[in-house]
């Protein structure tokens, strides 16, 4: 019996792209081809159409599925490029923000405070202060000590602030491998330990604080979660913390499941694949990637984990945080190939003018489909290694990737870069790349690339220096 071969990618079309009579791809009707030779390689493209239909979806399936007040906020973290946030914005999506940086582009692209909610382990003075001089709906208590300085600068500058309090329920979602599991093991810095006390310690400070006031709770189970039904167990796991929220006198008027909702292109290596990727370079096979739950079906098991958890005539507002499964899929990378090197018996390597800088952390621990632009029909019969521009041994796209033929000069696309793509770029050695926005047979720049006084503005340089620069 013939072995079959893992020669063929995931379908082009599953990410909204078509290709023209000649094999090119295309994105929202514009010539992956031509968009490089336009701005440059590397660049992202967002599919900007399919991005307001993906957020407004979103929306739309949540407010029809759960009976109570429903607000979306999506988790700036995994894209805040003010273009492509603006977008989400106009469709009703709400922001949740972790920063200072991310605070700002929510302000400068029109949000408002109370369409902002603050996140995150580090909250230093500056943002808390920043949070209710702006008027953000909520801050989500991270420790107690946070919510102690909260009261503190609450009192100091005559001002309230609406709180969540975020639990850390100690659950792994079903074969999520451990470093994906954030925020919900009892060992990880985030949250309040539901186990130890520290949720009850909370609460009782609560009772003295005058300028504080708590509305309910926030959890954040993992990243890339594919199966429903972890939010249901997650949620059963605070029977017992609810019934004693209601027993000291606290109301829980808003619940917040976070976000995790997995993308339906990409997802996270397990840690079984993981170790098989790094000790023997099997990158797992393309079919075994894909997440096919539609959305529905998380916002059924998170409505019935709701009504099990408080009763259906007793549902508290739910608000969510998505950010891959609104943005992955709708944006790509575009490298072009620099050279091709072939040592007999040994390996194939594509080097592209986009490695480590630009692609950084996500092909390291998730599966992305790569695709040639130039021929998508070209068969794929090799295996090839893609690595960056770098001299650093570990600038790898990724390694024995099954590939067509590919030549000098032919351009790449590696999907799903619109989350954690821009968020993690450096200008390792080299500058960061454009983003530009593709919609109906046109596009537009949201992000020029970056140049050498870029790179160097934050730089104190002796006068003798820029003499000769000038």
């Amino acid at each position: 019996m013939t072995k079959k071969r893992n020669n063929e990618a995931i379908d082009y079309r599953l990410w909204g792209l078509t290709c023209n009579g000649h094999g090119e791809l295309l994105i929202g009707g514009c010539s992956t081809l031509e968009l490089a030779a336009k701005y440059g390689t590397p660049l992202h493209v967002v599919n900007e159409s399919r991005l307001i239909k993906t957020a407004g979806n979103f929306l739309e399936t949540l407010e029809n599925i759960y009976p109570e007040k429903v607000s979306v906020h999506f988790a700036m973290k995994c894209n805040a490029v003010p273009g492509v946030v603006d977008m989400v914005r106009k469709t009703g999506l709400k922001a949740e923000v972790m920063s200072e940086f991310e605070l700002e582009i929510a302000r400068h692209i029109g949000y408002s405070g109370r369409d902002v909610i603050v996140n995150g382990p580090f909250k230093p003075d500056r943002l808390l202060n920043a949070c209710l001089e702006y008027g953000t709906r909520f801050i989500i208590i991270d420790s107690l000590a946070e919510l102690r300085n909260l009261e503190r600068l609450c009192v100091t500058a005559g001002q309230h602030a609406d709180i969540l309090l975020r639990i850390n329920p100690d659950y792994i979602p079903q074969g999520m491998n451990q470093g994906s599991a954030t925020g919900s093991r009892k060992g990880c810095a985030f949250g309040l330990d539901l186990k130890g006390g520290e949720v009850d310690e909370a609460l009782k400070a609560i009772h003295g604080m005058s300028r504080v006031k708590f509305w309910g709770f926030h959890f954040h189970i993992g990243t890339g979660i594919q199966n429903p039904e972890d939010y249901c167990k997650a949620l059963e796991s605070l029977r017992d913390i609810i019934a004693r929220t209601f027993q000291s006198g606290h109301q829980i008027e808003v619940f917040d499941v976070g976000g995790g909702f997995a993308a339906s292109t990409s997802r996270g290596m397990t840690t079984r694949e993981m170790l098989l990727y790094e000790a023997f370079d099997r990158l797992p096979q393309a079919g075994r990637t894909r997440s096919s739950i539609p959305i529905q079906k998380f916002a059924k098991a998170v409505t019935m984990g709701m009504k099990k958890l408080f009763g259906a005539g007793n549902l508290p507002e739910l608000i969510l945080e998505p950010g891959r499964c609104i943005a992955s899929s709708n944006q790509l990378l575009l490298l072009q190939v620099h050279q091709v090197k072939k040592r007999t018996g040994l390996k194939k390597w594509l080097i592209t003018d986009g490695g480590i800088g630009t692609v950084t952390m996500p092909t390291y621990y998730e599966y992305h489909e790569v695709f040639l632009c130039n021929d998508i029909n070209r068969t794929r019969h090799e295996k090839a290694t893609i690595t960056g521009p770098v001299c650093f041994a570990g600038d790898i796209v990724y390694r024995n990737k099954a590939m067509p033929e590919v030549y000098p000069g032919e351009i790449l696309a590696i999907m799903d870069s619109g989350a954690y793509f821009t968020a993690w770029e450096s200008s390792f050695g080299f500058a960061r790349p454009a983003i530009v926005a593709a919609a109906g047979g046109k596009h537009r720049l949201l992000r020029r690339r970056e140049e050498f006084a870029d790179m160097i503005a934050r730089d104190c340089i002796p006068e003798s220096i820029q003499t000769i620069t000038n």
